[in-house]
């Protein structure tokens, strides 16, 4: 009886050193691993840092859309609006794509506010292009409220010229 523990312990012994000189052998280069796969978790936050972005400008046309040219440009709730829609957008894309991961949120979250703030400097240089989509009127209350190569702050533009 004593014999057969003995013999079944040493073969568990054994069976565990196999495993573990295999793992060891394995460890070097898995099958599937390949540099796109190893670089998929870093591009992950660029396109949450564009997810972040792209928000914000679905969101300022939605608004557009809806409201057209803003009547009281100096009371700051466009920027307010923007960030609640962009944050409703980033959520359901999110929530879409089962993206659970904290650090992709607070990104997608970062390149929103960024993206809200320094969104007049987009107008500044490619104002043919916006008055395309937003209009002439749209271009020009922009510009009106900035300056370029500045953060809009809600009503508050810091100039860095």
């Amino acid at each position: 009886m004593i014999e057969e523990q003995k013999s079944a312990f040493q073969s568990r012994v054994e069976r565990i050193n196999a495993r573990a000189e295999e793992a060891l052998k394995g460890t070097s280069r898995r099958s599937g691993d390949t540099i796109w796969h190893r670089l998929s978790y870093p591009i992950s936050f660029i396109g949450a840092f564009l997810l972040g972005v792209g928000a914000v400008f679905l969101s300022r046309y939605i608004q557009f859309q809806m409201i057209g040219v803003p009547g009281d440009p100096k009371a700051g709730s466009q920027d307010l609006i923007s960030i609640v829609l962009a944050m409703a957008a980033i959520f359901l894309i999110s929530f879409l794509l089962n993206g659970r991961q904290k650090e992709f949120a607070r990104t997608s979250a970062l390149a929103m506010m960024a993206t809200t703030f320094t969104f007049h400097n987009a107008v500044w240089a490619y104002p043919d292009s916006f008055e395309q989509v937003y209009g002439p009127d749209w271009v020009e209350m922009v510009k009106k409220q900035t300056e370029p190569s500045s953060i809009r702050l809600f009503s508050i533009v810091i100039a860095f010229d």
